[in-house]
């Protein structure tokens, strides 16, 4: 190191080597060789630094990462669908099929062509050309006989379906099950060797902030590995299947990543990735837990399907303007919105807006719980549901049944030809006071919302700055019930709303919107 100080000094004071790189008089010949040492030494010592420099833990990450993508690579798979249906539309167009809403295409056009056609004789008409779409997601194998697991969306309609492997093989599958109701397929592919399945891991042992790594082919890039956090878990209440316990994670998910792997830095399977939020910028993806998945693909292997408890409720958390509502302290619990007819709990006497408060003794502090504590019984089993109604605590005891294979899927059915009740005289002064006017439930009007009731009455204005505006109702929502009352007619709804002013600053509706049943804490009209 001496011999490059001194060097350096050398070239710092002006040695003819520094002053010019042609220098008049040469060095001495020791000392250019010893300033070359130096030289050379200092950059290999530099070097040695930087890559000092760099954490022992950072590359022990980085090698996990490696790792893991490696060891994964056989078990997660491409999956090619395609479909084949009708082109919608003029031309090819079909004046017959109006009431199929297969979803298969459409223009804006379709009801003046479907008018003008029916005029004409059959035999003039223009046959509808079938045409074939494709689409593209992710599975990861779960057995090594062919088994792979995927999401329901990415095979569901499908008329051929085709799996690449990592290393390039290309097989055709079928299916084997499906749960609509979880959003979880399983397929199945005739390979002439054993399959790599993926291990699975505990998914109750998931914690929030540990690391995840999710693995698919987003956009039609295989095999992309992309890395994050879990972000939340025991995610419920976003709408998009009638089972709902996602764990959240910022890892990127795309489209193409539904049904391929979510993993820990252990490799193993932690969700299967099957939901983004949309907005730009979001960063939000979703998975099925791995507790969820395996139970699923494993009763869809054994038995062809899946079966499992219900009581036959839908839900809303508990909001804090309800839990006011009734002097609660606390927003546990869950807010029954909905009964199936005949279902466990319709029998058990369950009613809309009663607020579970616990199960079996156990509290249960949102709709996840309740839901997970159901899930986690046996069909015929009884359980005891402790609810709170108009302020007094019940306890109801219900008998779990099966869940119907259709339960909580959107599969609307023609409406019975019912007239609504003509509105009684003298309504609209009460109705104006609360800021909103509404209109009785016909058949034309239920199938243009795409409601699927028979009963209720159809909100047409909200004024602004009025109770009703200031509660959150909406025009085109459906009014099912309030204060506990269901609402039939506008009488019945006069007679609610009546029946909440005394003694109580708000009334509590109950509506359906898109589809969904909701309550809405209004304050009393004065």
């Amino acid at each position: 190191m001496s011999f490059l100080i001194r060097g350096m000094r050398e070239i710092r004071a002006g040695s003819p080597v520094a002053r010019s790189p042609f220098p008049t008089t040469p060095a001495h010949p020791a000392r250019r060789g010893w300033l070359l040492f130096g030289m050379v030494l200092y950059l290999i010592l530099t070097v040695s630094l930087v890559h000092a420099q760099v954490p022992a833990s950072v590359k022990e990450m980085q090698d996990t990462f490696i790792r893991v993508a490696k060891t994964l690579k056989p078990s997660v798979v491409n999956i090619r669908v395609e479909r084949v249906g009708r082109q919608g539309g003029f031309p090819g167009f079909n004046p017959d099929d109006e009431d199929e809403g297969d979803g298969q295409g459409g223009t804006p056009y379709d009801d003046f062509f479907r008018h003008f056609f029916k005029q004409m004789p059959r035999g003039r008409r223009f046959p509808a050309p079938p045409f074939k779409a494709e689409a593209a997601g992710s599975g990861v194998v779960f057995d090594a006989k062919g088994i792979i697991l995927t999401n329901n969306h990415v095979v569901k309609g499908a008329t051929s379906i085709f799996v690449k492997f990592a290393d390039g093989t290309e097989l055709k599958a079928e299916i084997i099950g499906q749960d609509p109701q979880s959003d979880l397929a399983v397929i199945r592919v005739d390979s002439p060797k054993p399959l790599t399945p993926a291990r699975f891991g505990d998914s109750e042992k998931v914690e929030v902030g540990q690391w995840c790594i999710a693995v698919g082919n987003p956009m039609g890039l295989e095999q992309t590995v992309t890395v994050g956090v879990v972000s939340a878990v025991g995610r419920s209440g976003i709408g998009a299947s009638p089972i709902e316990d996602f764990i959240q994670t910022d890892a990127s998910i795309n489209p193409g990543n539904s049904g391929g792997p979510l993993v820990d830095l252990e490799g193993n399977v932690i969700g299967i990735n099957t939901l983004i939020f949309t907005a730009p910028g979001s960063g939000i993806g979703f998975a099925i837990p791995s507790g969820m998945a395996s139970r699923v693909a494993q009763q869809i292997v054994d038995h062809g399907a899946v079966e499992r408890p219900f009581i036959g409720i839908s839900m809303q958390p508990l909001s804090r303007e309800l839990a006011d509502h009734f002097n609660l302290k606390d927003k546990d619990g869950a807010v029954v919105m909905d009964l199936v007819p005949d279902g466990p709990a319709a029998k058990a006497g369950l009613r809309q807006m009663d607020i579970i408060r616990s199960i079996d003794g156990k509290a249960m502090g949102s709709t996840n719980d309740v839901q997970k504590y159901v899930l986690g019984r046996t069909i015929g089993e009884k359980i005891a549901i402790k609810v709170l109604r108009n302020g007094s605590e019940k306890e109801l005891e219900v008998k779990l049944e099966k869940m119907p294979r259709t339960y909580g899927l959107r599969n609307p059915e023609d409406l019975a030809g019912e007239t609504a009740k003509p509105p009684r005289a003298g309504t609209a002064g009460v109705l104006k006071k609360w800021g909103f006017s509404v209109q009785g439930l016909t058949p034309e009007l239920a199938k243009e919302l795409g409601i699927d009731r028979k009963d209720g009455l159809v909100v047409t204005d909200v004024q602004a700055g009025t109770p009703a505006a200031q509660g959150g109702l909406e025009a085109e929502d459906l009014i099912t019930q309030v204060n506990g009352v269901p609402v039939k007619d506008e009488a019945t709804l006069i007679e609610a709303l009546a029946k909440g002013s005394s003694g109580k600053k708000t009334a509590v509706f109950v509506v359906v919107r898109d589809g969904n049943p909701m309550f809405l804490v209004v304050p009393a009209a004065d």
